[in-house]
């Protein structure tokens, strides 16, 4: 029996065009309209997701941290950090979650897979210090240092005991999807590479019996922007950003399929009743 649960670790609020990317206009010009764009969306959820499978507990991402209401603790000479409204309560943090369903993240996590390194889904690393932390490779190494710290990343804010296992998408093709990498034994969790919304970006698929989870983490912030095929402003090659759109597209038409990005308010809904992806 294969279960993934919705875990929600605050909110965040960001522009609209940063949740829609303007066509035809490329990375930089998407960034110029993120500055200059005076409306916010509504507060969206940080979504962390819980899979209960046969060889363990899975987390993937790992949400954000109060620890963002603390002066100093965003890096601020560095004014994207404006741009993204990021609000969690103490007990709002993934670890307090976790308490709350009777799960200890320090003990019963088993493995936390990141599908990218931006701070929302980092900030909750704290709470796993004996879990095996899987992140892509190509994402981790364009992460740290001070390119990371300039593209949503804080390295400096991570666990001093912080060894990712990286991984490389080494295995075999799966639907539309070039390459991919396994996380179990049994081959039903595994990555497939979605980049655009940062290069390196990995999405989780986990096969259930009689549905598929697709877990997108950035791939693309809702289902609705998917379906109308509209990337978001933080991409820095929009093209391969709309490819990977159609990529899930087509992977979901293959197979019943239940989409869940990690800031989709909708995709709580869709996954306790079983709503597929068409």
């Amino acid at each position: 029996m294969i279960r993934v649960t919705a875990i929600e670790t605050g909110k965040a609020r960001m522009k609209t065009a940063q949740r829609t990317g303007r066509d035809g206009r490329g990375g930089f010009g998407r960034k110029v309209d993120i500055f200059r764009d005076p409306k916010w969306v509504e507060p969206l959820p940080i979504l962390c997701f819980l899979i209960e499978h046969p060889e363990g507990r899975f987390l993937v991402d790992t949400g954000d941290t109060w620890r963002n209401s603390v002066p100093g603790y965003l890096p601020g000479w560095n004014p994207f950090y404006k741009q993204v409204q990021i609000r969690v309560a103490p007990h709002e943090e993934v670890g307090s979650r976790l308490l709350a369903m009777g799960i200890d993240p320090a003990e019963d996590i088993g493995t936390v897979i990141l599908t990218h390194f931006h701070h929302d889904h980092t900030g909750g690393l704290d709470h796993f210090p004996r879990s095996r932390i899987i992140g892509p490779r190509t994402n981790f190494a364009i992460s740290t240092g001070l390119r990371g710290m300039m593209t949503g990343c804080l390295p400096q804010r991570w666990p001093i005991w912080l060894r990712p296992d990286l991984v490389e998408m080494d295995g075999p093709a799966v639907g539309p999807f070039p390459t991919s990498h396994a996380i179990t034994r049994d081959g039903r969790i595994l990555l497939v590479p979605t980049p655009g919304h940062v290069d390196g970006h990995v999405s989780v698929v986990v096969r259930a019996e009689g549905v598929t989870y697709f877990l997108a983490g950035d791939a693309t912030y809702s289902q609705a922007n998917l379906l109308a095929e509209k990337t978001d402003g933080v991409t820095n090659d929009p093209a391969t950003a709309l490819a990977t759109l159609r990529a899930i597209r087509r992977f979901a038409a293959a197979e019943p399929t239940i989409l869940l990005p990690a800031h989709d308010p909708e995709g709580p809904a869709r996954l306790a009743a079983g709503s597929c992806l068409v």
